[in-house]
């Protein structure tokens, strides 16, 4: 609740305002700032401003509130002309919330009129000793209150018909209990903002997370039959000596159900290949439900911990760990593209780099396929580099010692300045089994050895 004018007159009569410097404006927002000021009698003190809300109010306070990020025209000119000026004389207008300060130095005399309105005649104004507007807080163009206008003071002869009275407080000082009370009421403000900021971002999270999982368990769903591939897989084999190349089809019987099924065949293909064809199919779908079950498994995993972070920080209203939790960006990511790791392109071969365990990851399942090639450090832990496969492109010799370069980069192995690599194509990568996150084990791969090109890296990276 804002100030009536009594309750001004009251906080006016405990301030030290006459005799006292400014010493420095601290902006908080668009609607408040700081004044701290130096008196002989007090020393150094702080005279905290809030305008144009419903909360509008000039007070002590013992508190110097977050800074903010830019300084507004109004606060770059009173940091120009008001600092170092001496509150000679303060006035407040005859049953009015508003007063007038005049601030002196060896230029002259300045006014500071402070208006607590409601609605648009809310305002801080400084002019020259004739009223002559020098700068404001808020320009009101529709009431004449421009720069090199004259600001025409209006002043009160009587209360009106509703009479004021100060609200019932506590403590040292009227000063004291207001500050108090709105430093009470903009935490509650603040923690209520940060609950909505969380709760936003915590619904965030679970639909992107969710809808990580649907499609994780709709891959699961279209390679969940694997096992019937291997069943017909076992029944051509039983009756390969049946089959000619050339069939389109063949009718055999089904062991399982003494039924018999027909199994389409590839008349271009001899009968050994037909059946490889089938056992490959077989091992792709029991490779791509097996992954996909396991991922599925740890979005579940990671839903549950999401709800339970939010739930801990929802339920404590901290708020510095509400604060920070709200400033973070969900993931490690470039803000241009949004995707994991870093991300550059090596004459006409895309690189990607992932920094961490999250980022490895995160580029193995999302980012990579079999014909990619992946390259890390030979024992050194360290970033996985990803060369993306091109369309009957290999990839050249230059091309491998630059993703050589970054690997070694981003890897424990930096400080020796060389190291050894292995390399080999994403679909020779077995994950571990309950192993760390991003752990996986290559097999079919080839050895490098390179030394590290800082100045290369720099341009790469650039």
């Amino acid at each position: 609740m804002s100030l009536n004018w009594r309750e001004l007159e009251l906080i006016l009569s405990e301030l030290p305002l006459e005799g006292s410097y400014i010493q420095k404006v601290t902006e908080h927002s668009i609607h408040s700032f700081t004044l701290s000021m130096y008196s002989q009698s007090e020393k150094a003190w702080l005279l905290y401003f809030e305008i144009a809300t419903p909360d509008s109010r000039v007070v002590r306070t013992d508190l110097m509130r977050a800074k903010a990020k830019t300084a507004q025209r109004f606060t770059q000119y009173m940091r120009a002309h008001l600092v170092g000026r001496k509150i000679t004389a303060v006035r407040q207008l005859p049953f009015d919330r508003a007063f007038v300060m005049d601030a002196e130095n060896s230029e002259g005399c300045v006014k500071i009129v402070v208006r607590l309105f409601s609605g648009i005649g809310a305002n801080v104004i400084i002019t020259d000793e004739d009223f002559r507007i020098l700068e404001l807080m808020y320009r009101r163009p529709q009431r004449g209150e421009e720069m090199g206008k004259t600001l025409m003071i209006e002043e009160r002869r009587e209360e009106g018909p509703r009479s004021f009275s100060v609200r019932p407080w506590s403590g040292d000082s009227f000063n004291s209990f207001i500050d108090r009370e709105g430093t009470l009421k903009a935490r509650e403000e603040r923690i209520d903002d940060l609950v909505r900021k969380l709760e936003e971002k915590r619904d965030k999270e679970i639909a992107a997370l969710s809808d990580r999982l649907r499609r994780q368990e709709e891959r699961m769903k279209t390679t969940e039959d694997y096992e019937e591939k291997k069943a017909i897989a076992d029944i051509l084999s039983s009756s390969l000596h049946m089959i000619a190349k050339g069939m389109d089809a063949i009718t055999l019987p089904d062991y399982r159900t003494g039924r018999n099924i027909t199994v389409s065949l590839d008349p271009r293909l001899s009968p050994s290949e037909n059946l490889e064809r089938f056992y490959e199919r077989y091992r792709k779908d029991r490779r791509a439900y097996e992954m996909a079950a396991e991922d599925a498994q740890s979005t579940r995993l990671e839903i549950e911990h999401v709800k339970k972070k939010y739930e801990e920080l929802l339920s404590e209203k901290e708020s510095d760990k509400m604060q920070k939790e709200a400033a973070k960006t969900r993931d490690t990511r470039h803000q241009d593209d949004g995707k994991a790791g870093v991300r550059l392109t090596v004459s006409g071969f895309d690189i990607i780099i992932g920094r961490n365990a999250r980022e490895n990851d995160e580029i193995l399942r999302h980012d990579t396929r079999g014909s990619d090639i992946w390259m890390h450090t030979r024992d050194a832990s360290g970033a996985y580099v990803i060369i993306k496969s091109r369309k009957g492109k290999t990839v050249p010799l230059p091309v491998l010692l630059d993703a050589a370069s970054l690997a070694i980069h981003y890897s424990k192995a930096k400080k020796n300045g060389k190291a050894d690599l292995y390399y080999t194509e994403v679909k020779y990568l077995r994950r571990v089994k309950d192993g760390k996150t991003g752990l996986v084990i290559p097999t079919q791969e080839k050895n490098l050895f390179a030394v590290l090109d800082e100045k290369r890296v720099k341009e790469l990276l650039s």
